[in-house]
Formats: structure tokens, C-alpha cells, sequence
């Protein structure tokens, strides 16, 4: 179903508007979204023997393989265990593996390994598809208003805060 002016309208109202005054969370959108996105991706990528964390490989890919833990953690905003437990799984599924730098001792480099340098052209495709897929029927004019909005939410909530969240999305065997 292609969502015309009318039904952004009717979502927007139903957004904003409830017959008891209760104020719907944006974030709940935004969640079906993300799990609809993440179905579909799972779909295109079904032959990548991984079951999460593709984008992290395209960043290290993207930037060389010159990275550190640290610079991952601050790049995708999660803590250090987080970024070790994302490390691990990319390392146990032979993807990565750590380097120590030749610079810095200290500092240990993540690498991609053969394997996930052979299925970087699979997951961007899969990540292309799933993009198309997802902006189908929607014009460029409004395609960058919705960039130019998701930006302006990013901006508006970044607020400093004690908590930090970390959202990891498997796959689920017995959807609901």
C-alpha cells in the first residue's frame, strides 16, 4: 500500500489526538518501523551467516578498518560492554578480529577478516534493497523531508542524560 497525503494525515491526527487525551509515543512508530525494516533486511540477506550487527561491518569497511572499540562505541553511542559483547559475536562468527596498533600499544584495531570482506558487496546490496523497498512510492522532495525531520529528532533529544540504552535486535524464531 502506497501512503498517500490523506492517510500521513489520519496517522498524524491519530498521533497527536486521542479520544481520552492520552499522548501517543512517537517511539512506538518508530519501533514498528524498525522491526518491519529489520524483518525485510533479514529477507534480503538470508544467505549472510550473521544474524545482526551487518552495519558495524560496513562502518569498519567504510573507514578503512582503522578503527577501535572506542571509536565504534562512540560512533554508534553504546557503551564499551556493549561494543565488547558486538565485537565478540562478530569475532566468534570469524567476521573481526583485533589487531594491536603499531602506534599505540594500548589501542587494538578492529579488522575484517576474509569472510566478512566477501559478504561487505552482500549486506550493502541487502541494505540497498531493504532502502528501496522502504522508500517505495515515496518522491525525492519528500524523502529528504523525512531525513531533514529524523535529523531535527536527533537534535531535539540530544539531551544530556544518565541513561543509556541499548537496543539489539535479534531475529526471533516464533514471531508474534
Amino acid at each position: 500500500m502506497i501512503l498517500t497525503t490523506n492517510h500521513a494525515t489520519n496517522i498524524y491526527f491519530w498521533l497527536m489526538t486521542s479520544s481520552q487525551n492520552i499522548e501517543q509515543p512517537i517511539i512506538h512508530h518508530l519501533i514498528m518501523i524498525t522491526k518491519k525494516y529489520l524483518s525485510s533486511f533479514s529477507d534480503f540477506a538470508h544467505d549472510i551467516p550473521l544474524e545482526r550487527y551487518h552495519y558495524a561491518l560496513l562502518y569498519i569497511h567504510q573507514n578503512s578498518e582503522s578503527l577501535t572499540q572506542k571509536d565504534l562505541a562512540n560512533y554508534f553511542q553504546v557503551d564499551k560492554s556493549f561494543m565488547v559483547n558486538m565485537i565478540d559475536y562478530l569475532s566468534t562468527n570469524d567476521f573481526v578480529y583485533r589487531e594491536t596498533s603499531t602506534q599505540d600499544r594500548r589501542k587494538h584495531l578492529i579488522k575484517l577478516t576474509d569472510k566478512a570482506k566477501e559478504f561487505i558487496p552482500k549486506i550493502n546490496e541487502a541494505i540497498k534493497k531493504t532502502n528501496q523497498l522502504s522508500l517505495k512510492g515515496i518522491n525525492n522532495t519528500d524523502q529528504k523531508l523525512f531525513f531533514e525531520i529524523i535529523k531535527q529528532l536527533e537534535i531535539n533529544l540530544n539531551i544530556d542524560s544518565e541513561h543509556i540504552i541499548n537496543v539489539d535486535y535479534t531475529k526471533s524464531k516464533n514471531p508474534l
